[in-house]
C-alpha cells in the first residue's frame, strides 16, 4: 500500500494534522500532534507500505519545523518498523 502525504496545499499546522487525519485513516480521538501520531502509526502496519511525503519544500516557514519534525518521525518509523518504507522528495 502506498500512503502520499502532499505538502503543496498546507499552510497551517492544523491543516497538517488533518491532512495526516485523513491519509493515514487516523481515529477521531488523534491528538492532532507529533507524539499522537507517532502513537497511531508505530506497529500499525501488518503488511509492507510506503510512504511518499510530497512538496516539503513549498510550506511556509511557519510550517518548515513542524515538517522537520513530520520527516524525522517517518524516517524513525521506517527504522524501526520494517514494513514501512519512506521517501521524501522536495
Amino acid at each position: 500500500m502506498k500512503y502520499t502525504i502532499d505538502l503543496k496545499s498546507v499552510s497551517t499546522l492544523h491543516q497538517l494534522h488533518e491532512h495526516l487525519k485523513q491519509i493515514f485513516s487516523l481515529p477521531e480521538y488523534y491528538g492532532m500532534n507529533m507524539d499522537a501520531l507517532w502513537d497511531c502509526l508505530f506497529c500499525a502496519f501488518e503488511e509492507p507500505v510506503v510512504i511518499e511525503l510530497l512538496n516539503t519544500a513549498s510550506v511556509p516557514a511557519a510550517l518548515a519545523n513542524s515538517v522537520k519534525i513530520l520527516c524525522s518521525l517517518l524516517k524513525r518509523l521506517e527504522v524501526e518498523d520494517e514494513n514501512v518504507t519512506v521517501v521524501v522528495q522536495e
